[in-house]
């Protein structure tokens, strides 16, 4: 990126005068179109992880049957994780997505039912991982008293 901006610099007499963030999402588009996605070069361990997904699921299934829809309409449409409103018609990968969070994460034993789901951003959801809702929250509390 730096020798990209010298060469410009040479080329035209200035300094490109794009934000820095413009910049990184330029890098990151190029970037993904030159190397895929880590499963296309690696199948086998995109299989692994969709048989360990898969396996936590199985090993957490209950008698209890439902819909991520029914979750976010008993949520109020309400992200649980920031408590912002989540938007129906943003559709998946975007962060602002809606997905379902387990409370108690699978990987940790949780149950997959409806007392531990939640409505939640994909972003948010993402950001807590495997960590359950009182480690997300004590983590909160350390980083707003630092503040």
């Amino acid at each position: 990126m730096r020798q990209w901006n010298r060469d410009h610099k040479e080329r035209t007499g200035q300094w490109y005068h794009r934000n820095y963030a413009d910049q990184q999402r330029e890098y990151s588009r190029r970037r993904y179109q030159e190397r895929p996605h880590w499963r296309v070069p690696y199948p086998e361990r995109g299989a692994l992880t969709d048989a360990r997904r898969r396996a936590l699921v199985t090993q957490a299934r209950t008698d209890e049957v439902f819909a991520p829809l029914d979750i976010h309409v008993r949520d109020g449409w309400t992200c649980q994780l920031c408590h912002e409103p989540i938007d129906q018609a943003i559709a998946w990968p975007h962060p602002k997505s809606p997905s379902i969070d387990h409370i108690i994460p699978l990987s940790r034993g949780g149950a997959h039912a409806l007392s531990n789901v939640q409505s939640a951003h994909l972003g948010c959801n993402s950001s807590k991982g495997g960590r359950a809702m009182e480690d997300v929250v004590a983590l909160l509390t350390r980083l707003a008293d630092r503040a």
